[in-house]
């Protein structure tokens, strides 16, 4: 199923000015607030009016400072916000979702509006290509620990066994809360999903939860459960999680849908994704994994990329955003991977190949396994293939390296992070790297070796002596 020409009916706004008294979209699914029917009560009013009779009119984002505020999350936007414009993105539901296109034109021609867009979809799994899910019972022991053994996954943890001081922030389609292998890893999360119900164009259709109030990040596919165990495992019945003694923030940003060949998928609005990327930056994640995307292809000409404001925020508040790269198999950008300061991670097979799936682009940072991976489902375990599942390999290295870092006191940016992670892979074209693997294979124990060298240096050569 592709995102093309898929939206949400609802329209972005990014205003020259600040966005009125729209409430936070944070707190409409919470239910603690109902959105506006006015922007300005003058001339963007009249010009929304002129495309559909009706609208509710919300602020994307919360201020960092009031998350805790319900009913009261769009005020005390600080500087940091404010400088990005934070504040100023709104998002427009009206009564003819079909005039969407027509607006957001109209919208864009104002010296009032920065730009505007009809809100575009995400996928988790972008799936162009055919990822796959099975029970992961017909697989050896040997084929279970093969993935995590191929990044040195095991040596890594011998190593840097973890902190739980790192939170972890698996953005995607929830997280099953209570499998006994990512219960005792679970912090304090959120739901931000509101799609509303029904069909969503494409031939998909929402089901489960996709409208409902609430804060708990239930996942309802398995995709973003799966994500976790690579992240987060205890290793009862699956190795331990690369991430050690990290812990989870469970986001739910992708709501359940069921595509027209039956598969059921994590689809997800901008807004809600943009709202929970913050909210778990708020929250205190250290790290981010986003295994879903947009592609490039199937955004409206003259406008930003998608989540670009939200992950300029990530970054300057000092989390490390991690992506998947996408399942199309081509050369292309999907967002939030192609975006500056996110580490891209695409797939690679055993033989040291790009997966043939694994989408291409000289944006990639570097690669881990991707196919048949095993790790946990709604219940019991499941294998899946997909870049999906190779993003979170690299993001618990880097929740490893955070807290490797901390307890030097030495601070890790985005920049650092993925610096290292890049001269430590092991690469598939040797001295050079591709459009295909990028720097090569993640190799999470070289990568700590590195950082020790790394934090040597910032601490004048005395680290481990």
């Amino acid at each position: 199923m592709s995102a093309l020409h898929m939206t949400t009916g609802r329209v972005l706004v990014k205003l020259c000015e600040c966005g009125g008294d729209a409430p936070a979209h944070l707190d409409v699914v919470a239910g603690a607030a109902r959105p506006l029917s006015s922007i300005d009560r003058g001339s963007l009013d009249r010009c929304v009016h002129h495309h559909a009779s009706a609208m509710r009119v919300r602020r994307v984002f919360h201020a960092s400072r009031a998350l805790a505020h319900e009913g009261y999350r769009a005020e005390g936007f600080d500087d940091a916000e404010r400088d990005i414009g934070l504040d100023r993105v709104i998002a427009l539901e009206i009564s003819s979702p079909q005039r969407a296109y027509d607006l957001a034109d109209d919208l864009n021609d104002r010296d009032d509006v920065e730009w505007a867009m009809p809100e575009p979809l995400s996928l988790a799994p972008m799936a162009l290509a055919p990822v796959r899910s099975f029970d992961a019972r017909g697989l050896t022991v040997e084929q279970i620990r093969s993935p995590f053994e191929r990044v040195g996954a095991f040596e890594a943890l011998a190593m840097e066994p973890g902190d739980p001081a790192i939170n972890v922030a698996v953005v995607d389609t929830g997280v099953a809360l209570r499998h006994p292998e990512l219960t005792p890893r679970i912090s304090a999360g959120v739901d931000t999903v509101d799609l509303g119900a029904g069909p969503i164009g494409g031939g998909a259709e929402l089901v489960g939860d996709s409208d409902h109030p609430d804060i708990m990040a239930y996942d309802e596919t398995g995709h973003g459960s799966h994500v976790a165990g690579i992240i987060a495992a205890q290793g009862y019945h699956m190795p331990q999680g690369i991430g050690g003694r990290s812990r989870l923030v469970p986001v739910r940003a992708l709501a359940a849908a069921r595509g027209p060949d039956g598969q059921i998928v994590g689809i997800g609005g901008t807004m809600d994704i943009d709202a929970a990327v913050k909210a778990a930056v708020d929250l205190g994640a250290r790290v981010l994994n986003l295994s879903f995307g947009t592609a490039e292809a199937d955004l409206p000409d003259d406008t930003p990329p998608v989540h670009s404001d939200t992950i300029r925020y990530a970054i300057a508040r000092g989390a490390v955003p991690v992506a998947a790269m996408g399942n199309s198999g081509r050369h292309e950008r999907y967002f939030p991977a192609a975006l500056d300061g996110v580490i891209a991670v695409g797939a690679m097979r055993p033989d040291g190949q790009a997966a043939s799936f694994s989408t291409r682009g000289e944006h990639i940072t570097l690669c881990a396994p991707g196919e048949d991976v095993v790790s946990t489902g709604l219940s019991g375990y499941r294998a899946s293939t997909g870049t999906s599942h190779a993003a979170p390999f690299v993001a618990g290295t880097v929740a490893l390296m955070l807290a490797r870092a901390d307890r030097a006191g030495v601070q890790l940016s985005a920049h650092d992070c993925r610096d290292l992670l890049c001269r430590a892979a092991t690469p598939a074209a040797p001295g050079r790297h591709t459009d295909e693997t990028g720097a090569g294979l993640l190799n999470a124990p070289r990568t700590l070796s590195l950082l020790d060298e790394f934090i040597a240096t910032k601490n004048g050569g005395s680290y481990g002596r």
